[in-house]
C-alpha cells in the first residue's frame, strides 16, 4: 500500500507588499521552496471547487486560536491581504515533488472562538461580488457539449 503525503505552502500578502510564508507539514522546520522560505504554523486550508459555471466557491484557512494568530487575523480581514495557497505532493523526506493545486483569494471574512480562527478566502476572480463577468462554458472552451439529458454510451 503507497502513501500520499500532502502539505500546504501559503503566502499571505498584505497591500504595503509584506508576505508572510507558513508550511504546515515540517514541524519545527523552515522549508525552503522555489527560492522562498516557508515557516512552519499549524494550519488547514479548506480547497475551493468550481461549479459549472466557472465561479469559484470560498476556500478556507483554520489556525489554532492564539493571541498573536488573532491579531494578524484582524489585520488581514479589515485590510484584505490575499492569500496563495499552494497543495504538493511530498516525497518520503518531505520535499515537495508537485504542486497539485493553486488557490488565490482574498480574505475577506473571519473569525474565532477559543480553539480555533478561522478566514474565509474570496476568489479573487469572483464573478458575482466583483462585478467581473463570469466564463461561460461554449463548444470553444469544452469541446461538445450535449443538449439533451438522455445520454447513451
Amino acid at each position: 500500500m503507497s502513501e500520499i503525503n500532502l502539505g500546504v505552502l501559503l503566502t499571505l500578502k498584505d497591500k504595503d507588499g509584506a508576505q508572510y510564508r507558513f508550511q504546515n507539514y515540517k514541524i519545527n522546520v523552515t522549508v525552503t521552496y522555489d527560492g522562498q522560505e516557508y515557516t512552519f504554523a499549524p494550519f488547514s486550508f479548506s480547497g475551493a471547487v468550481s461549479n459549472i459555471q466557472g465561479d469559484n466557491l470560498d476556500a478556507g484557512l483554520t489556525f489554532a486560536s492564539t493571541t498573536v494568530t488573532r491579531a494578524w487575523a484582524e489585520t488581514a480581514i479589515q485590510n484584505s491581504w490575499v492569500g496563495f495557497v499552494q497543495v504538493a505532493l511530498l516525497d518520503e523526506e518531505s520535499v515537495v515533488e508537485k504542486v497539485l493545486y493553486n488557490y488565490v483569494g482574498v480574505i475577506a471574512s473571519g473569525g474565532w472562538d477559543p480553539q480555533r480562527v478561522e478566514l474565509s478566502l474570496n476568489s479573487v476572480l469572483d464573478a458575482v461580488r466583483n462585478a467581473i463577468p463570469g466564463r461561460q462554458m461554449n463548444h470553444q472552451l469544452v469541446g461538445n457539449i450535449p443538449i439533451t439529458s438522455s445520454i447513451n454510451v
